[in-house]
């Protein structure tokens, strides 16, 4: 076989990409990618194949078998971080989910981020110090300080009370 100009690809294209984008959006959403990406790597075949129709519809039918594997993925992924982000919420009255938020806002910008990894992010102190680019210590010393604003705003502020004595 000889080589691919672009009048072969031109001509393929033209004969089979609309057959080659139905057969792949039975599979997939990303039908158009799938056939774009099979035309760009037939571009670049040292040679033409055997049966260059065969040759698209195989790669285009594993492109979009990748492409529904990868949608099932991001899929199964983006509902469990919505489970995962909203689990809190569940446990929580909506004034109580109102309150947390203002809490969470009366930090600095630093140790809220810190709070926010940690606890629903559920990272390390590694790796907290890696997205913060701190160290290891200035994250916990962050976050315990933190935790302490938390604590103390949370806490009831007791009212002075006027005994008989101060009446008098």
């Amino acid at each position: 076989m000889g080589p691919i100009d672009a009048a072969l690809i031109t001509e393929y294209f033209e004969r089979y990409a609309a057959a080659l984008e139905f057969y792949a959006g039975q599979r997939t959403q990303a039908a158009a990618d799938c056939v774009q990406e099979a035309f760009l790597e037939f571009a670049r075949l040292p040679e033409l194949p055997p049966d260059p129709a065969a040759w698209l519809f195989h790669v285009v039918r594993n492109r979009s078998l990748n492409a529904a594997r990868a949608a099932q993925r991001r899929t199964n992924h983006e509902q469990a971080a919505a489970e995962h982000s909203t689990a809190w919420r569940r446990v929580a009255s909506p004034v109580e989910t109102v309150a947390l938020l203002d809490l969470l806002q009366s930090l600095d910008d630093a140790r809220r981020e810190i709070v926010i990894l940690r606890i629903w992010g559920q990272l390390t102190w590694e790796e907290i110090a890696t997205v913060t680019q701190s160290s290891r210590s200035s994250v916990q010393r962050n976050y315990v300080h933190a935790l302490e604003q938390l604590k103390q705003q949370m806490e009831p502020r007791e009212c002075p009370t006027k005994t008989s004595a101060d009446l008098r």
